[in-house]
């Protein structure tokens, strides 16, 4: 009887596990809801009787949207309803709505993507939340908008280099450039991962900054394993090309001059924020290159460690990090 009892329990432990194996392994399924859409075709004589209809479908996205993207207030404000018609009824925003929906009619290509890249995130981080993902208009302003279980996406930042209102805002080529549509997925992965693994270090210097890009990198990497380096990064095919021919430099560069260790956060800026080029190095390489320098560092750490992704993510000791790299560019 005792030998019938514990071989129930093996089998109850065994069949737990076999659910918990299958939930992690489970194909997820991003469906995107286009508030855009919902916004903008809100009858603008009714806008005060709908204003309660979408706040009930768009909850805690909609607060967000209204408090911190197009700054309209509250939902619940007296003034929201007069405030959500003048944005609607604004001929620029009614014109990227307009531009948005002819380069967007579906968006089949991003949740497939997005799903895949879930897919391996809930493998990898099973307790990990995954987010409902929108699309709407920003006014041009943020890219992405992440919550607790929100990850949102605005379509007017994505019309593609050549949209003629980029040139009328003042953004640079380097910036045009990375309005095309295939960086989406890309971008939605790295605002989630970056917003579920924060930056977070008691000191902030250039190596610590650089390594956790190069962490975030290595885990887009291994969400996206089909996208180019050349998408993951923002750069160039000669921009790349520059990065894998002078990664010695730029290591030996940073060494020399000691700035591994500084805490100016103007140095820091230079070397990890988008820019034309990388003011420390020439002006063929990116502005971002001292990122694909801590993807490096991460790989090499990788290959010697054999570290989990989970235990990557969790690891914020950037300078053991970089001794357990065994780091010769």
């Amino acid at each position: 009887m005792r030998m019938l009892h514990l071989r129930a329990i093996f089998c109850i432990i065994a069949a737990f596990a076999l659910s918990a194996c299958q939930l992690s392994s489970e194909k997820v399924t991003i469906q995107i809801g286009r508030m855009e859409q919902s916004l903008f075709s809100t009858p603008i004589d009714s806008v005060a009787a709908y204003v309660p209809r979408l706040h009930r479908q768009y909850g805690e996205l909609l607060n967000l949207y209204s408090l911190r993207v197009i700054c309209i207030g509250a939902p619940d404000d007296p003034q929201y309803p007069r405030r959500l018609t003048e944005f609607l009824t604004d001929s620029h925003m009614y014109g990227a709505y307009r531009k948005v929906e002819q380069a967007y009619p579906d968006l089949k290509d991003i949740e497939s993507g997005l799903s895949d890249a879930f897919t391996v995130y809930r493998k990898e981080f099973p307790e990990r939340v995954i987010p409902s993902v929108y699309t709407l208009i920003s006014g041009f302003n943020q890219s992405m908008i992440t919550a607790d279980t929100i990850l949102a996406v605005a379509l007017d930042k994505y019309l593609g280099p050549d949209e003629e209102m980029y040139s009328g805002l003042g953004l640079a080529r380097y910036q045009r450039r990375l309005t095309d549509r295939k960086y989406i997925v890309p971008d939605c992965m790295r605002a989630w991962v970056g917003t579920e693994f924060p930056y977070n270090d008691s000191v902030d210097n250039v190596l610590n900054n650089i390594l956790y890009e190069g962490k975030i990198a290595y885990l887009l990497h291994r969400m996206l394993p089909n996208t180019p380096d050349s998408l993951l990064f923002g750069f160039t095919p000669d921009q790349m090309r520059w990065c894998g021919n002078n990664t010695g430099q730029m290591w030996t560069f940073l060494v020399e001059n000691k700035l591994l260790y500084t805490t100016d956060p103007l140095t820091i800026h230079k070397l990890v924020s988008p820019a034309p080029f990388c003011s420390f190095f020439t002006r063929e390489s990116p502005g971002r290159a001292a990122v694909w320098l801590g993807y490096q560092i991460i790989l090499s750490y990788m290959k010697h460690n054999k570290a989990t992704l989970r235990e990557l993510a969790a690891d914020n000791d950037y300078r053991e990090m970089l001794a357990k790299a065994k780091f010769k560019p």
